[in-house]
């Protein structure tokens, strides 16, 4: 009797068994079921370096940007937060087609000419550390414009008051016809190329680089940093 009681149990289990089975098949079937599925990992796309970025860009042709003549491109940021100006720079005096305090002063024939971007900007950081004492005057050492050369990148300098941006441009400024307003805008995500130097307007601002030396900056209203040929260190 418990030989066949056995057997009757064993049979009864292994037609539940069966009958199991053909439930999970069937509900597979009619897809009441769900099968966890597990979503790809994402692609890790590496953010490319500013002076990658840059050269990525479409280039604008440079005549576009020369409404002033001569061999300088000049032109604003589409925030009209910046402005620019691909020029030549001559002992601390430099070519600026909009500003002509830039361009005055006495010319020294004796220091060479050199091809250079100089910017301002509208809104910007003050330089991080201030050790110039402005000749001994202690004007004041402020930030808001750059200029770079094949030498290197310099951020701020000294005067008093605002910069040019800063009166036209500026917050609580409208700009109306000055000069800086009726300048060409470099749309974002485009670029502009002359004597030797690169500049280009993206999410992190401006960026501009000296093709031959790897020298170059970036620069908006939150951050300026020095590209350096190899490697970039924040001011």
């Amino acid at each position: 009797m418990q030989l066949a009681g056995g057997g009757v149990q064993r049979r009864a289990r292994a037609r539940a068994a069966v009958v199991g089975l053909v439930f999970l098949g069937s509900a597979l079937l009619s897809g009441c079921v769900e099968v966890p599925v597990s979503d790809p990992a994402p692609d890790s796309v590496p953010e490319l370096a500013p002076q990658q970025e840059l050269a990525a860009m479409p280039e604008l042709p440079a005549s576009e940007l020369q409404t002033y003549g001569g061999d300088t491109a000049a032109f604003l940021t589409e925030n009209r937060n910046t402005y620019c100006v691909i020029t030549t720079e001559q002992g601390g005096i430099i070519d600026s087609p909009v500003d002509p305090r830039l361009s005055g002063g006495q010319r020294d024939d004796a220091v060479l000419e050199v091809p250079a971007v100089y910017c301002e900007l509208a809104r910007y950081p003050e330089p991080a550390e201030v050790a110039d004492d402005c000749h001994g005057t202690n004007l004041g050492f402020k930030g808001g414009t750059v200029l770079l050369t094949s030498s290197g990148v310099a951020y701020g300098g000294c005067r008093v008051g605002m910069t040019l941006m800063e009166a036209e441009l500026g917050p609580g400024s409208d700009g109306g016809e000055s000069p800086l307003a009726r300048l060409p805008v470099l749309e974002d995500g485009l670029a502009v190329e002359l004597n030797g130097f690169r500049c280009g307007s993206a999410g992190r601002g401006m960026v501009c680089v000296e093709s031959e030396t790897g020298h170059g900056f970036t620069a908006s209203a939150d951050a300026f940093e020095i590209i350096a040929p190899d490697e970039g260190a924040e001011r």
